[in-house]
């Protein structure tokens, strides 16, 4: 993660941010595909202030995951220069699960011993 005034590979293409002005030419990395490429790590995404539910489920499986586990959650910060302000960040959550900006899944490879499928799209 970075402090969001930096470039890093999970910048969408085209941000501006205080040390990379010119906006990010490549297009960012999609870090829950790639670690679902790995055999037995468990992966979620998710949003808090999007959907708290799924987001506690998340971190309860993982914690409960006999493996690696990565959950990655959507944090905006000041420096991303929302608009509703810090207090409002649930709805910038919100807002970014619902146009499809930010994914919520949970990817269990233990799931496949179910005969069920790991990859669970929530929203």
């Amino acid at each position: 993660s970075n402090t969001g005034g930096q470039s890093s590979k999970a910048t969408p293409l085209g941000s501006v941010a205080k040390f990379a002005q010119k906006g990010k030419r490549t297009q960012k990395k999609d870090l829950g595909g790639l670690l679902m490429t790995y055999k037995g790590v468990y992966v979620a995404s998710c949003a808090m202030g999007a959907n708290y539910s799924q987001c506690v489920k998340a971190l309860q499986e993982a914690e409960e995951h006999d493996g690696p586990s990565v959950v990655i959650c959507y944090a905006p910060c000041i420096e991303h220069r929302t608009k509703t302000g810090l207090s409002n960040m649930g709805n910038d959550m919100k807002a970014a699960v619902e146009c499809g900006y930010w994914p919520l899944y949970r990817y269990d490879p233990n799931r496949v011993k179910l005969g069920e499928p790991p990859f669970q799209l929530d929203y």
